[in-house]
């Protein structure tokens, strides 16, 4: 631990970069994550806000009722329903309207209604059409009316780029590790005289490695607590905004997974770094 202290400390301007780097690469991890879990909240949120009306005949009975909920409720693609009487159906007219239609007719034209969502992960632009089948088979529902074309163009398009999302996700893990490798490697080769001097007085193998490897660990934490700071900062900034809901962030997560990634890379980094490190003495160039 001394030894990774001490080149913590000889080391400033190298040590500096290993932390931006590391930075920079859990930045860019963090990132990928958000992007996949940003694009599956929108597609969800989406999905749950389909709304689906199913008109029911007046000729209905109480009896009738019942058994329509009962479908309902059995319905493995139905999450939510809610019976809109005729009155409150005339209600939400007078209150969209402001028309009272029984000051001109005599009964309620209104039919009573359910509204329905469907789950989330049961909504496909090939289910869809299928499911609205089913509904309109239902006993005393005489009519089903949805608008979900729009929300299928913008799932369709969110699907499509999903790919897109997972291939830039990967290229960003793939660089992190790459920015944190190379910095360990550049500073490794400012060292090789230091390194030269233990080998030559006979340290072992795991003497030279371990210091190296605690290093790179020292690192990847101090990066994790510059990320979570910023990453606080942003989410502060980004609270102001509506598009935040589709983000979900759960604090506590995300401080382990910042520190974790940044354990991990600094561990990785340096472990990547020394695998050609062997007891030969290197040539200084």
């Amino acid at each position: 631990m001394k030894e990774t202290i001490n080149s913590f400390l000889n080391s400033k301007l190298g040590s500096l970069l290993i932390i931006v780097t590391t930075s920079i690469a859990i930045i860019f991890v963090t990132l990928s994550i958000g992007l996949v879990v940003f694009s599956n909240n929108i597609n969800n949120k989406l999905k749950e806000n389909i709304s689906i009306n199913l008109f029911i005949n007046d000729s209905v009975s109480t009896k009738s009722y019942s058994k329509i909920e009962t479908e309902l409720k059995n319905n493995v693609f139905v999450n939510t329903y809610k019976l809109v009487s005729k009155s409150e159906a005339l209600k939400i007219m007078k209150d969209k309207t402001g028309k009272d239609f029984l000051s001109v007719l005599e009964a309620n034209p209104l039919p009573a209604s359910y509204t329905v969502r469907l789950h989330a992960d049961s909504v496909t632009t090939l289910s869809i059409d299928p499911i609205i089948a089913t509904l309109k088979n239902i006993k005393g529902v005489d009519d089903v009316v949805y608008d979900y074309t729009l929300t299928l163009k913008i799932l369709n398009y969110i699907n499509s780029s999903k790919k897109i999302i997972y291939g830039v996700s990967i290229f960003l893990v793939l660089l992190s590790i790459y920015l944190v490798y190379s910095n360990n490697k550049l500073l490794l080769s400012s060292r090789s005289n230091q390194y030269n001097t233990m080998k030559l007085v006979g340290a072992k193998l795991r003497t030279i490695k371990i210091p190296i490897f605690l290093y790179g660990i020292l690192m990847g934490i101090i990066a994790g607590g510059l990320c979570l700071v910023l990453f606080f900062l942003a989410i502060n900034f980004a609270s102001k905004f509506y598009v935040i809901q589709f983000l979900p962030i759960n604090k506590n997560y995300l401080i382990i997974l910042t520190m974790v990634l940044g354990t991990f890379l600094g561990f990785l980094g340096s472990f990547l770094a020394t695998l050609n490190v062997t007891l030969k003495i290197s040539k200084i160039k």
